[in-house]
């Protein structure tokens, strides 16, 4: 087939289609690659600087899986990238782009980013980026899942899907910078692995305040702070006196600290005012709405696990707060879209995984129907004579 032939894609489509004929499990394409049928799926190969690549088009239709290989094949010939300069590029450099990329966007996650680059470095770090294929990052899962990995002084076998995820997508994000500045043409694909542990922690009012009553004086207004707001404990710790406008008695929250980059705005009221008065009183020359003895506050974990045990809750996530909020706002009758603003949400499917319905919510919730519901003896009828 001419490179400059002028017909409609759909009309080259028809034309290989004739050419190729429409029958058999594998069907090479003379300038293409092949397409292959597995199952009832066709999947597509070619090669990317005599790098063989394989991809499903997730479909039965043998039309769907000659296009898509047509369009991987064309986006490679529209590539301009020296196939030489392009198989010098390291996964190193590359994961220093990422680490450069979350440094100069100030995203505030960069210490969790380095964290979860260890394992992708040494899984990768040393290889060319064209040698890191889909096989390659399949086996990368199956690792992670089955490392052990440190717990305190003992060591457990896998790490949390949820976890894998986090490192599979900065693996992803590290391929589509270099494919965006240039330096690589194709990236490979990266599936997540799919999340079945969506954790459903929460706690209720009386439970919550045997917690505050545990907790060291420093730390109680901020778990106050977090049960009522539903901010995450980075956003609360980061509050400066300049983030308050105690005449309108309103709090801002800074792009710069927020986790979703857009600024937050609440009003505080009630026990979220009491807060702030007391937070005020105890201010000295501290520009943190919460510190310990002057000092910013970075991190609680042992002390809040403490007091979590000894509130006869152990386990529970200081993230756990923030669906705990959720829950009571809902439970309030609060409108989804002011709880969502309140919270910092910026989808409905991330609030509804934060909402969780606890047995007494469904217990109350079949009680309100029963008694909405006619009785049995108003169904009966009197029997005539």
């Amino acid at each position: 087939m001419d490179d400059n032939d002028t017909a409609t894609p759909s009309a080259m489509v028809d034309q290989l289609l004739t050419e190729i004929g429409s029958k058999g499990q594998r069907v090479h394409v003379p300038g293409f690659g092949t397409l292959m049928l597995r199952g009832r799926i066709w999947w597509i190969r070619y090669s990317v600087h005599g790098q063989r690549r394989e991809e499903s088009c997730k479909s039965p239709e043998q039309r769907k899986a000659l296009r898509l290989l047509r369009k991987r094949v064309e986006e490679r010939k529209g590539s301009h990238i020296n196939p030489a300069a392009e198989a010098r590029v390291r996964m190193d450099a590359m994961f220093d782009a990422l680490e450069k990329d979350y440094q100069d966007n100030g995203r505030r996650s960069l210490t969790t980013l380095t964290a979860r680059l260890r394992p992708l470095r040494d899984a990768f770090g040393s290889d060319r980026a064209i040698d890191v294929t889909a096989a390659r990052i399949e086996h990368y899962k199956t690792d992670r899942l089955a490392a052990r990995r440190p717990v305190g002084i003992a060591q457990t076998k896998g790490y949390a899907r949820a976890s894998v995820n986090r490192e599979l997508a900065a693996l992803r994000r590290a391929f589509a910078i270099a494919v965006d500045q240039g330096r690589i043409s194709v990236a490979p694909r990266v599936r997540l692995l799919a999340e079945h542990n969506a954790r459903q922690g929460f706690v209720t009012p009386p439970v919550f305040a045997g917690i505050v009553d545990a907790l060291p004086e420093y730390l109680k207004d901020i778990a106050r702070f977090s049960y009522r707001s539903g901010w995450r404990k980075g956003e609360v710790l980061t509050l400066e006196w300049s983030d308050v406008d105690r005449e309108g008695q309103r709090i801002t929250l800074r792009r710069e600290h927020s986790k979703t980059g857009e600024p937050r705005t609440i009003p505080f009221v009630g026990e979220l005012g009491a807060i702030i008065a007391r937070r005020w009183e105890a201010r000295g020359d501290s520009p943190y709405v919460f510190h310990h003895n002057g000092r910013p506050i970075r991190g609680f974990r042992k002390a809040w696990a403490t007091a979590c045990k000894a509130a006869g809750k152990p386990g529970l996530l200081f993230h756990d707060l923030r669906r705990s909020a959720v829950r009571n706002l809902v439970a309030a009758g609060v409108d989804q879209a002011v709880a969502m603003r309140i919270t910092g949400h910026k989808t409905v499917s991330v609030f509804q995984r934060y909402r969780i319905v606890a047995d007494d919510d469904l217990r109350a919730a079949l009680a309100r129907t029963e008694a909405a519901m006619p009785s049995a003896n108003e169904h009966k009828r009197p029997i005539s004579d």
